[in-house]
């Protein structure tokens, strides 16, 4: 697990954002409320590979949801899509689309 701590605090350096210890010993779920983001996240395993996933928020980034493994390492699994091409006539439909799929699935996870 100290290698998932430490690709966790690599996603938030600039930040000086740290993952509580209190949170890795207990494979707690929990929220970071620090330098702007609120960062939700909680603990799994899937197949025999211990993970947090976590969903982090901020006002001046788009909203995502990602995956760190035991060994560090990572996987976005999906963002907020804040933008779509003006060239697509369905681009603003999907977008709303995405962003509503995205978020359901980040409340079903439980980070919400």
């Amino acid at each position: 697990m100290v290698k998932l701590a430490a690709t966790f605090r690599g996603h938030f350096s600039q930040w000086d954002t740290t993952l509580p210890a209190q949170h890795v010993e207990n494979r707690a779920a929990g929220s970071i409320h620090q330098a702007g983001w609120t960062i939700r996240c909680h603990f799994g395993i899937q197949d025999g590979r211990e993970y947090l996933e976590y969903f982090a928020s901020h006002r001046m980034t788009n909203d995502r949801l990602e995956r760190i493994y035991e060994d560090g390492t990572s996987e976005t699994l999906d963002v907020c899509r804040e933008f779509y091409s003006p060239q697509d006539p369905e681009g603003e439909t999907k977008l709303i689309v995405h962003d509503r799929e995205f978020y359901k699935k980040v409340k079903d996870l439980g980070l919400m």
